[in-house]
């Protein structure tokens, strides 16, 4: 054994990340305490700016409450006078009043009814006062009212209307009286105090709405000096009355400081631009911003300088570790499990791939045979043999399975080569990669490739059964056509119409069979109805009898339960031909054919051979036969598409699959058991239903007959063309039949009027069923058309509903069918 190679130097300590760990939090440090520092300079700032405004609010207020008190002297002797409703001031009285008082403007009294009943330097200022205060006569909650400042004529000069409540002695109202206060006065006053910049001092009323504002800047009174709820919620401090805040007020960051007025309703606002405040602020923040980057650059760079010099003596030494640390890690990291061995094939030495995969440790599989750990028992010579070829100095690669540590085996390649190392016994190394997604990859790859053959194969038989429908038709239409007729032409209770009949189910049965091969190769579901199932199995019976080898036996037993099922009738005839057709085809040496039919309910889901059966109510067909049987891995592929077990040309591999495609379409499912040598046993579940069936196949309803309405038939196939001509003439209408569409688009334009109803062919060489309708929609709006066609979808009835035809009946043209389209056809137009 030997120990993988390690470097001989200890591991050593990062110098370099350490030193430049040091120096980084240095810089750190200094950058976060000059940050701390100025962020706290600046809170100093604007702390001191919040003393400085609360003084200066209070200060202010102290001054504006001397300035207005005289002022609200005057109107409160206004409105305590004699308190008698006769009792009038006189304007004589009011000039009293107001000498002395140079900041007032104007002085005057309203009644309650806010006509002016005196006046004082106020003429001019009559139609304010009633403009702006006929609410406060009728609002009995306060007793003064100071409004947002007005300008007057010359839109320089400011004057502050305060009004106060005049009540007589048993409080009701008498009246209004209201001073005029002269706001450049108050400007004048406030001018002896040093505002400094960015300085603004306003008024505000009890609704925060500004009144007044120092100095003037000519913007609107009235609006809202902040928000009310920043004004409630952004008051940070709070000294005696003086409340100090921080808002955003026409996109500026203020400090303010509110202070209530003692004489009036009103607060004294003095605030401040932050950006005027913090401008020292700002030079001395970026000043220590340039010493600080420029001292860490400082010390970054005398770093880089020492660290350079360090490096340059550690580059030798670091190679050396780089070179063998190098190798270590290129085995331990290769995304292949490695394992090296001695010359006896025993382990030496294993990377993190080989544990992860194999489930074994370096400690567990270190001295031990490879052969033992990971090699299966019935593959143990075919690695000796690896073994040797190595030794003499081959290389082996290959695929093959190994097991892991807890028992579970895993798809490998394996590629085994001799190695020799100078001083060391080293032998060979094995590398193993990991197969089992590719070859999952593979099998799916497989899967899918076997999906994609099958759908061209049904690719396939659609493009067959889509070139065959329109000729099949045809030669359906005239048998239909004239079936019909004869049939009708028939004695009632005579033989011969009873052989028409037959016939007629019989070409029913064909039409219905070329629909559902159409169905199968397009996904499109067939017609459902309410189905009895009996009837369709008994009328299915009798082409089975005709089918039987004379020794095999048939033991029908039908349930005597009147039931329904809500399918297409020629589905039900399809399920039970293709099953008694693959019995009898498994009975070659005779037995017996058991068909039964009886319904079964299950009180809970069960899990059948093919698909899970919910509880509820089912019809149940059994088909069983006594043939050969199946074996166990066939039974599982009976209804793939195109699979079967018979000879060439005795089967598609379509019976069993078109049969299991009509039982899950109806909600059901199937159960299969079959045996070798015992036979096979079908039994297929489908929903049953509580209604009433409608009808069977053979019911010959009453046809809706024509008054003489003139029909235009387009049809390119002249014998189907005189059949459609007689078929109409046999329902009562005059018939005019073309085979070109050329033909007929010149008889309708020579007069659109003549014809009653139009019926044309869908595929017609000169031009579609579609576009003749255009043609025809253009001369006569209103003309009921009927479109033929080989098949239908829903590619075809888009088409038609595109071009405005609500009619499409399919070839080959049953008597009734085309009896019923028409007569709708004319309905419609008659309700118009």
């Amino acid at each position: 054994m030997h120990e993988p190679i390690q470097p001989t130097d200890r591991p050593r300590i990062d110098t370099h990340k350490l030193w430049w760990a040091i120096g980084v939090l240095l810089v750190a440090i200094m950058a976060a305490f000059q940050v701390y520092d100025v962020l706290r300079r600046r809170a100093i700032v604007l702390e001191t700016t919040e003393r400085n405004y609360a003084s200066l609010a209070r200060s202010l207020a102290e001054q504006t409450d001397r300035l207005l008190l005289s002022v609200d002297t005057a109107l409160k002797e206004t409105a305590a006078g004699d308190t008698s409703p006769r009792s009038i001031p006189s304007n004589r009285l009011l000039r009293q009043r107001m000498s002395g008082l140079p900041q007032l403007r104007g002085l005057l009294v309203l009644g309650a009814d806010g006509k002016l009943l005196a006046s004082a330097g106020a003429q001019q200022l009559i139609s304010i006062a009633d403009r702006v205060y006929p609410g406060l006569v009728h609002d009995q909650t306060t007793n003064s009212y100071v409004s947002p400042a007005l300008r007057q004529g010359d839109g320089k000069s400011l004057i502050l209307p305060i009004a106060r409540r005049i009540a007589t002695s048993d409080g009701k109202l008498r009246g209004v009286s209201v001073a005029f206060l002269d706001l450049d006065y108050v400007a004048r006053a406030y001018a002896s105090v040093d505002l400094g910049p960015g300085t603004e001092i306003v008024w505000l009323n009890l609704e925060g709405r500004v009144v007044a504002r120092f100095p003037d800047n000519g913007g609107e009174l009235g609006q809202l000096f902040v928000e009310k709820s920043t004004l409630a919620r952004g008051l940070s401090v709070d000294r005696g009355n003086t409340a100090v805040g921080h808002a955003r007020r026409d996109g500026r960051d203020i400090t303010f400081a509110r202070q209530p007025l003692a004489v009036l309703p009103v607060a004294l606002v003095a605030s401040v631009d932050n950006a005027t405040v913090l401008k020292p602020w700002n030079v001395q923040a970026i000043h220590s911003a340039v010493r600080t980057s420029l001292f860490c650059l400082s010390v970054l760079l005398l770093l880089t300088l020492v660290l350079r010099q360090l490096k340059r003596r550690e580059q030798a030494e670091a190679s050396l570790r780089v070179q063998t640390a190098l190798l270590d890690e290129l085995f331990e990291s290769a995304p292949e499990a490695i394992v090296m061995l001695d010359r006896e094939q025993r382990v030496m030495r294993v990377n993190r791939e080989f544990t992860r995969m194999f489930g074994l440790s370096p400690e567990q599989a270190s001295g031990r045979p490879l052969i033992e750990l990971i090699v299966p028992d019935e593959l143990k010579a075919d690695t000796r043999r690896a073994a040797l070829a190595v030794r003499g100095g081959g290389h082996t690669s290959i695929e093959t399975e190994r097991v892991r540590s807890d028992g579970g085996r895993v798809h490998v390649s394996e590629l085994r080569a001799p190695i020799a190392v100078p001083g060391t016994s080293i032998a060979g190394f094995a590398i193993y990669r990991d197969i089992t997604e590719r070859r999952l990859a593979e099998a799916e790859r497989t899967k899918l490739e076997s999906r994609l053959r099958q759908a061209e194969k049904l690719e396939a038989i659609g493009t067959m059964a889509g070139g065959i429908a329109h000729d099949f038709s045809s030669i359906l239409t005239a048998i239909l056509g004239y079936g019909e007729m004869a049939r009708n032409a028939a004695p009632e209770s005579g033989v011969i119409r009873r052989y028409v009949t037959n016939v007629l189910a019989a070409a029913n049965r064909a039409k219905a069979l070329v629909d559902q091969i159409l169905a199968y190769s397009r996904t499109t579901r067939g017609k459902h109805s309410v189905v009895n199932p009996r009837v369709v199995v008994q009328e299915t019976l009798g082409l089975i009898r005709a089918l039987l080898p004379v020794n095999v036996k048939l033991d029908v037993q039908l349930s005597t339960t009147r039931t329904t099922v809500i399918a297409d009738p020629t589905q039900i005839h399809q399920l039970v031909m293709n099953l008694c057709t693959n019995a009898v085809q498994a009975m070659r040496s005779g037995g017996t054919l058991s068909l039964t039919l009886d319904t079964v309910d299950t009180p809970q889901d069960c899990e059948l051979s093919h698909g899970l059966l919910a509880a509820g109510h089912y019809v149940r067909l059994s088909v069983r036969d006594t043939g050969c049987g199946m074996e166990s891995d066939v039974l599982e592929h009976i209804f793939e598409p195109f699979f079967t077990t018979k000879e060439p040309g005795r089967g598609t591999g379509l019976g069993l699959a078109l049969v299991q495609g009509i039982v899950s379409e109806l909600g059901g499912a199937i159960d299969v058991a079959s045996q070798p040598g015992a036979g096979s046993a079908f039994h297929l579940y489908l929903p049953r239903s509580d209604e009433v069936a409608i009808g069977t196949l053979g019911t010959v309803l009453s046809l809706s007959k024509g008054a003489g309405e003139r029909v235009l038939l387009v049809e390119d196939e002249r014998p189907l063309m005189l059949l459609a001509e007689e078929m109409l003439a046999a329902l009562g209408y005059e018939p005019a039949g073309f085979t070109r569409p050329s033909d007929a688009l010149d008889e309708f334009q020579a007069d659109p009027s003549r014809f009653d109803v139009v019926i044309v062919d869908y595929l017609m060489p000169e031009m579609t069923g579609t576009e003749l309708t255009k043609q025809l929609r253009g001369m006569r709006a209103d003309m009921p058309i009927i479109l033929m066609s080989g098949y239908e979808g829903p590619v075809l009835l888009q088409e038609a509903f595109s071009a405005g035809i609500e009619h499409v009946i399919t070839k080959p043209l049953a008597l009734q069918q085309l009896a019923e389209t028409i007569a709708r056809a004319l309905a419609q137009i008659s309700t118009h």
